[in-house]
C-alpha cells in the first residue's frame, strides 16, 4: 500500500482512534473527540493534514493560513513509524499544495514542542529545509 497525504474532511471513528495514538502523551485526548475534530475541520482558515498507510492514519499536522503564510502546529508522526521519511513526505506534500495556492511562507512555532522532543524536532525541520529565528522555524516556498 502506498503512503498518502490528504486533508481530513470528516471525522470518523478510525480517525479519532488514530489521532489519539499519534498524539498519545503529547496532547490531551479530549482534543480529539468527534466534536473537537468536527469543529476544527469546519473552520475555513485551518485544516488537518493526515498521512495514511495501510488504511491507518500515522501522522498529522494542523495548518492554518492567513494571507500568504501557513502556520503549522501539532506536527506529529506516530512513534512506531518515525524515522522512515513519513514526516518529510507529509511536509513535502503540504508545501507542494501551498505553493500552488500562493502561500509563500510556512512557519512552525517551536514554543509548542515538548522540551524532550525539541532537539529531534529542530533536527527534523532543519533537514527539511527550515531555518530558525528564536522559537520560530520557517521556510520560504
Amino acid at each position: 500500500m502506498r503512503l498518502s497525504v490528504f486533508i481530513a474532511a470528516q471525522p470518523s471513528q478510525q480517525l479519532i482512534i488514530d489521532l489519539q495514538k499519534i498524539y498519545a502523551g503529547l496532547l490531551p485526548s479530549d482534543s480529539f473527540t468527534e466534536l473537537a475534530i468536527t469543529e476544527y475541520i469546519a473552520e475555513p482558515s485551518q485544516c488537518l493534514f493526515m498521512t495514511m498507510f495501510n488504511e491507518r492514519h500515522i501522522g498529522a499536522v494542523k495548518v492554518s493560513s492567513k494571507n500568504n503564510i501557513a502556520t503549522l502546529s501539532a506536527l506529529c508522526i506516530r512513534e512506531i513509524t518515525r524515522r522512515r521519511g513519513i514526516g518529510k513526505n507529509l511536509l513535502t506534500q503540504i508545501e507542494k499544495q501551498f505553493s500552488s495556492e500562493n502561500i509563500t511562507h510556512i512557519e512552525y512555532h517551536l514554543s509548542e514542542v515538548n522540551a524532550d522532543a525539541m532537539a529531534a524536532m529542530k533536527l527534523f525541520l532543519s533537514a527539511s529545509g527550515y531555518q530558525f529565528q528564536g522559537d520560530l522555524a520557517f521556510k520560504s516556498l
